[in-house]
C-alpha cells in the first residue's frame, strides 16, 4: 500500500472522454474532467500531475485549458482520414511511467478501450496499478474485469435514468412514441446522422464506411462503440436512408473501397435536412455519373 501511495499520475484520453459526455447529451470542459480525475487520484496518494492526448490543431482550446490547469497537452495528430491515434501514445507514455518514474504508484486513466489491458497487466508486474475513470458506458467489459473504474457520471454529478414509483394520468391522452416507425430517440439519432452525413458529402468525394462506423459515428455521440455503429448503419440501409458503394481504390485495384451515402430522395432524409420543397440535385445519386476516381476518405 505505501508504494501505491507515492504519487499519482493521470493520463486522459480526450477523444475518448468527449465521446462518453455526448452519450448523456452533454458537453463536459477540460477543466472539470481534470477535476473530477483529481478527486478520484487524492484517495491513492498526491497528485504529482498529468498529461491529456488529443489531437489538438482540431481542438486549440481544450488543450490551452488543460494547461491552464498544469494538464500537459500531448499532441496525437490523427491521420490523413481522420483516424484518432492517441491509443497508441498513451499506451508508451504511461508504460514508461510505470516503468521509470519512482514517484509514480498509480496512474489514474481517463479511458475504458479494451486495448490498455496489456498496460494494467505491465503496471501490476510493476507493483502499481491501474485505476480508471471514464463514462461508464465507454468502458469495455474487458477492462472493467481487469481495473476498477470510477464512473465520471459520478463524479461530474450526471444523473442517469432512475427506477421508482411514479403517478401516471391515465384519463391523458396517450403520447406516440413512433415516428415513422422509430422512437423519439432514434429519430434524433437519425437527424443528427443525416445532418453529419450531408456535411461530410458536401466536403468530400466519398464517405468510406470504415471510416465513418469505426470513427466519425463515434465523434458525433452517435453510439458507444464500432459494433453498434454497424448495427445502426445496417438498421438505415435495410430502412433506405443510405445506399452501399464502391469506389475504385489507386493503392489496391482489386479491392475497392467500401462507401455510404444519403439516398436524398428518402422523406426522412429530406425532412432531417430541412428540405421543403424537391431534394437538390446529387450528381452522385444519378444512375448516369460516373463512379469517383480520386481521393478518400475512409
Amino acid at each position: 500500500m505505501t508504494q501505491s501511495r507515492q504519487g499519482v499520475l493521470i493520463a486522459i484520453d480526450w477523444e475518448n472522454i468527449r465521446r462518453g459526455a455526448q452519450l448523456y447529451q452533454r458537453k463536459v470542459g477540460p477543466a472539470e474532467v481534470y477535476r473530477a480525475m483529481h478527486d478520484v487520484g487524492s484517495v491513492f496518494g498526491g497528485v504529482a500531475g498529468g498529461k491529456a492526448f488529443g489531437d489538438w490543431s482540431l481542438r486549440p482550446d481544450d488543450g490551452r485549458e488543460f494547461a491552464e490547469h498544469d494538464v500537459v497537452p500531448y499532441h496525437a495528430p490523427r491521420t490523413i482520414a481522420g483516424k484518432d491515434r492517441a491509443d497508441p501514445a498513451i499506451l508508451l507514455e504511461v508504460y514508461e511511467w510505470v516503468r521509470d518514474r519512482d514517484d509514480c504508484g498509480t496512474v489514474i486513466l481517463g479511458s475504458g478501450d479494451a486495448d490498455y489491458q496489456v498496460l494494467v497487466d505491465r503496471a501490476r508486474g510493476y507493483g502499481k496499478r491501474i485505476v480508471l475513470c471514464a463514462f461508464s458506458a465507454s468502458v469495455s467489459r474487458d477492462m472493467l474485469a481487469t481495473a476498477p473504474l470510477f464512473p465520471l457520471e459520478a463524479e461530474l454529478g450526471i444523473q442517469t435514468a432512475e427506477h421508482g414509483d411514479v403517478k401516471l394520468d391515465l384519463a391523458a391522452a396517450p403520447v406516440s412514441d413512433d415516428v415513422d416507425g422509430e422512437d423519439v430517440e432514434s429519430g434524433q439519432v437519425l437527424g443528427r446522422f443525416v445532418r453529419q452525413m450531408y456535411n461530410l458529402e458536401s466536403r468530400m468525394n466519398f464517405v468510406g464506411y470504415s471510416m465513418l462506423s469505426n470513427q466519425w459515428m463515434l465523434d458525433w455521440g452517435l453510439a458507444w462503440n464500432e459494433y453498434e455503429c454497424r448495427r445502426l448503419l445496417d438498421e438505415y440501409q435495410e430502412a433506405g436512408i443510405v445506399e452501399r458503394h464502391e469506389v475504385f481504390n489507386h493503392a489496391n485495384p482489386d479491392w475497392p473501397t467500401s462507401a455510404l451515402r444519403l439516398v436524398r430522395t428518402d422523406e426522412r432524409v429530406r425532412q432531417a435536412l430541412g428540405f421543403s420543397e424537391g431534394p437538390a440535385s446529387n450528381p452522385v445519386l444519378s444512375n448516369d455519373a460516373a463512379p469517383v476516381q480520386h481521393g478518400s476518405a475512409g
